[in-house]
């Protein structure tokens, strides 16, 4: 079993966006080099914690929380759209003075690092995405493709019905983690109890809940554009390592929209689903260190497969 998570030595703090709070989990000293870590859907900026310790001898580490995930503020119009998520990082790394630093995301997270990438090529050093290339929703266009207006009316119906849900409450933290880990078995129990204890938040007379909204879970039928992810992979100029799991329910995207990335390598981790990070920490956390420090070098000196 992994080890328990470290004390971690984060150091929190609050943006403002326009008036809507973001919140940055950071370690190691400013002036150091830069990392920043963006997490998945539903999930929030401590589950970073075990890499960011790792680096944070070496780097400025900063974990934002996303819109509507974690300590930040919730989206107030139901607004999780992937341009509004590249905003929200655009505007954290203008906030911070950040010119010229690396990308560390997984799944959506890694989806928003892609994009931002593609957009301010000149501001990213190296990216590592953790199966953040093609969304579900992407993937099902490519290979079923829906008409917009369908995909619109199926959106619409999930967004009302989100509009009508009440959170889900948990009468202790032991009962939200045992639903984390029924729905995530293959993360380890110590992971999980800390993902959760810092994954909820108590309300009086309710018990605990999750800090998501529910209403990230729905990507708007403009986030569904094949055309648009094939623009911006051919924008991305900086070294591109990408990680997936071999028993994960997503595969790489096929060799000719891969091609679209000009400097890239996909590595596959034996053993090991959506969660990679997690369940292989260690090459994990020793593969983003090698990355980081010399980009270039790893992609052309790694293997492809950790057995």
């Amino acid at each position: 079993m992994p080890p328990e998570p470290p004390a971690s030595s984060a150091r929190s703090r609050f943006v403002s966006l326009g008036g809507s709070r973001r919140h940055l989990l950071e370690w190691g000293e400013t002036g150091a080099p830069v990392v920043i870590l963006q997490h998945g859907m539903r999930d929030h900026a401590h589950s970073w914690t075990w890499l960011a310790e790792s680096l944070k001898d070496r780097y400025h580490v900063i974990a934002p929380d996303l819109r509507g995930h974690g300590d930040s503020d919730w989206s107030s119009d139901g607004n999780y759209a992937l341009a509004s998520f590249v905003i929200d990082l655009a505007a954290i790394a203008d906030l911070c003075g950040l010119r010229d630093f690396s990308l560390v995301g997984h799944s959506l997270g890694g989806q928003i690092a892609l994009r931002y990438t593609a957009a301010f090529p000149e501001r990213v050093r190296a990216l590592l995405a953790i199966e953040g290339v093609e969304l579900p929703m992407i993937r099902q266009e490519r290979e079923k493709p829906v008409p917009y207006p369908v995909r619109l009316r199926e959106w619409a119906a999930n967004e009302m019905m989100r509009r009508l849900q009440s959170p889900r409450y948990y009468p202790d933290i032991a009962r939200a983690a045992a639903r984390m880990q029924e729905a995530n078995p293959e993360i380890d129990a110590a992971t999980v109890a800390y993902l959760t204890a810092t994954g909820v938040v108590a309300e009086a007379d309710r018990g605990f809940r999750w800090k998501y909204d529910n209403g990230c879970r729905y990507r708007p039928p403009e986030d569904q554009r094949g055309a648009d992810l094939d623009d911006m992979l051919s924008a991305i100029k900086c070294p591109a390592l990408l990680a997936y799991g071999d028993g994960s329910w997503i595969a790489p995207p096929p060799p000719a929209r891969l091609a679209r990335l000009a400097r890239h390598r996909v590595i596959t981790f034996g053993g090991a689903s959506h969660w990679l990070h997690h369940q292989r920490r260690p090459e994990f956390n020793e593969l983003v260190g090698r990355f980081l420090a010399d980009p270039s070098s790893t992609l052309a000196n790694e293997r492809d497969h950790y057995a």
